[in-house]
């Protein structure tokens, strides 16, 4: 029960700031982007859960939902800041530090489960789940990119 009380503090603060980062970036692709992380991280989720059997996830409605809110929340909250800091004026350096920072804090999360067995890795290990977050953020940016010169494509005036 305190997991679920920790994450759910953490889904309060990851909402909020998503609402920070609607400042700084357009409120459209902010959006966008949430819903496509959210479909990015439970889809391959599951296949990694259920069709390879990879993982395994303990039974139980408390387990569900500790590892739920997180994957509705705090997983796309990271993934939008990663997104948002490789697109910023920084040096490539300090995206670089930022990108594993933000990544670990994604797998972090992941070994929290398994520390205090909610989730158990058959055949899967870290390396994989850096493989897996990296994937979702190389698709993220990209769809990032194109979606945010669609909506200022559609803000030009035509003066013919």
């Amino acid at each position: 029960m305190k997991t679920l009380w920790f994450f759910l503090i953490l889904a309060i603060l990851s909402f909020i700031s998503l609402y920070i980062l609607m400042k700084k970036m357009n409120v459209t692709n902010v959006l966008g982007c949430y819903f496509f992380s959210n479909i990015l991280i439970t889809n391959t989720g599951l296949i990694i859960n259920l069709n390879l059997e990879l993982t395994k996830q303990e039974p139980g409605q408390l387990i569900f939902w500790a590892q739920k809110i997180p994957e509705l929340s705090l997983k796309p909250a990271l993934l939008l800041w990663i997104i948002y800091m490789l697109f910023s004026n920084r040096t490539i350096f300090s995206k670089f530090f930022y990108f594993l920072i933000f990544l670990t804090a994604l797998i972090s999360i992941e070994l929290l489960f398994v520390h205090i067995g909610y989730l158990k890795w058959v055949d899967w290990n870290v390396f994989y789940s850096y493989l897996r977050y990296t994937l979702i953020i190389l698709l993220l940016a990209i769809y990032s990119f194109y979606f945010e010169k669609l909506i200022c494509r559609g803000k030009e005036v035509n003066t013919s």
